[in-house]
């Protein structure tokens, strides 16, 4: 078990090319062993779980498909100035113990592993598996912060429904979870990205009635990316004492991100999304998963590629954070 914290797994380690100058590394040839992470460092670990589902498309694979897209790439942000892992250090801790037909188990282990990381002082950075797996990671994350979190949660659909045919812990659930748990307050809520014709309006309803705030796709490109993106910010952290964003693989326009459950038109290209993320990490959010991610039909390399991206452009924003603050 990694840093002898229980329910996890390690994994196989990630690729690791050839180095004739330590400038020029790549994150697989970077990672410190979770034993030597110190307090602020980055902690990825995986949930490779979907909800009672043993598909191919459903995500499992999602945690081992980010490690393969995240060893391509190298820590420092040509944007933000800034290397990560020189900063605050990035560990694989593995994967938290799931079984893939019991909620109760998989949803526990998880919400577990998440407290740990965070009583230890790590940053976490999460892959799922499908967004169940968030009303685990979110439902510690509140906890750890005395329930007063907020959410940034972008998403094509808002993940508030009741149940799907009696499954009150599908994936398009979880925040419904949070909300009647008390583990979130719904007025500390906002989604990003909803758009097309893959949503119920009663759904809708119910978040709009609690004081959930819906940014769709329309709204983003009518009124501008970095007005909403504030906006989202100045909502979700406003007398709240922590910041937890999520990120759903559909969000993307299927165009880019094609390797997911329920690819679709319209949603956010890469830059946005990178953006996106970039100034909510750099403005404090102190946790990010991400999830929905199905690597085995990722035939080009292109979705994992783009999350992979987002992942490192959060640890590099929340490292300038970091930076900043201190300064």
């Amino acid at each position: 078990m990694a840093a002898q914290i229980p329910h996890l797994q390690p994994r196989p380690a990630w690729a690791i090319q050839n180095i004739v100058d330590l400038t020029y590394a790549k994150l697989g040839s970077s990672l410190i062993p979770a034993e030597k992470l110190a307090p602020g460092g980055f902690a990825f670990f995986g949930v490779p779980f979907e909800g009672l589902l043993i598909n191919d498309i459903g995500g499992k694979g999602g945690p081992d498909g980010l490690r393969q897209a995240l060893a391509r790439l190298r820590p420092y942000s040509v944007d933000l100035d800034i290397n990560f892992v020189e900063t605050n250090g990035l560990s694989d801790f593995g994967d938290v113990e799931v079984n893939l037909m019991d909620y109760e188990v998989s949803l526990r282990n998880t919400e577990e592993v998440t407290m740990e990381i965070l009583r230890r002082g790590f940053t976490p950075v999460i892959a799922g598996g499908s967004h169940t797996i968030s009303e685990a990671t979110i439902r510690a994350f509140s906890e750890y912060h005395g329930k007063n979190i907020g959410i940034v949660w972008f998403d094509g659909h808002p993940d508030l429904m009741d149940s799907y045919r009696g499954d009150r812990h599908y994936c398009g659930c979880p925040m419904r979870r949070l909300i009647e748990s008390g583990h979130v307050n719904p007025k500390k809520i906002v989604f990003l990205g909803l758009r097309g014709f893959a949503n119920a309006g009663a759904e809708i309803q119910y978040g709009k009635d609690i004081g959930v705030t819906f940014y769709t796709m329309e709204n983003l490109y009518e009124r501008g990316l970095n007005v909403c993106i504030r906006e989202a910010h100045d909502r979700v952290s406003d007398g709240t004492d922590a910041v937890y964003v999520t990120f759903d693989t559909d969000v993307l326009d299927h165009s880019v991100a094609p390797a997911t459950q329920y690819p679709g038109p319209g949603g956010f290209q890469a830059f946005e999304a990178m953006k996106a993320v970039r100034h909510l990490a750099k403005t404090g959010a102190a946790a990010f998963d991400i999830v929905e991610f199905a690597p085995l039909i990722d035939t080009s390399r292109s979705t994992g590629s783009v999350l992979a991206t987002l992942m490192c452009e959060f640890m590099a924003g929340r490292s300038a954070f970091e930076r900043d603050r201190a300064n």
